[in-house]
């Protein structure tokens, strides 16, 4: 009897605990990242920090992308809720206006960087699918 008590108890710990840690992970990446989603200018911040980072860009080529990212959010907005598909054209001009200002090193990481995006990108829209 004992046993299953005991048993019983932790087994009850450690399922709170789980749902206590989805909960605040839940709560902190809404926190975190709900001002990106909602603020083309703060999205583009974070995707050049993203970028600057990954591919150590130049200050040269940080003012030339950042223009490339700035016009792809605004042609992004104008799509978004009208033509998923030109929303992807856009995004594959986008990066191929970025590569040419980038040497082959940054082209394999952006080239990287772009194919976690898509993975990511079609989690989410079959996670959405399935809802």
């Amino acid at each position: 009897m004992k046993r299953w008590k005991l048993i019983s108890g932790l087994l009850l710990v450690f399922v709170l605990g789980v749902l206590a840690g989805s909960l605040g992970t839940g709560v902190y990446l809404k926190d975190r990242f709900e001002h990106i989603r909602k603020d083309p200018k703060a999205r583009q911040a974070f995707i050049m920090r993203k970028l600057s980072k990954e591919l150590s860009l130049t200050p040269d080529q940080k003012i030339k992308i950042g223009k490339i990212v700035e016009q792809m959010g605004t042609k992004r907005r104008e799509f978004f809720l009208k033509n998923r598909p030109e929303i992807k054209k856009i995004m594959d001009e986008g990066f191929l206006q970025i590569k040419k200002e980038l040497n082959n090193d940054q082209q394999k990481k952006l080239d990287v960087l772009r194919e976690e995006f898509e993975k990511r990108r079609r989690a989410r829209d079959a996670s959405r699918f399935h809802q």
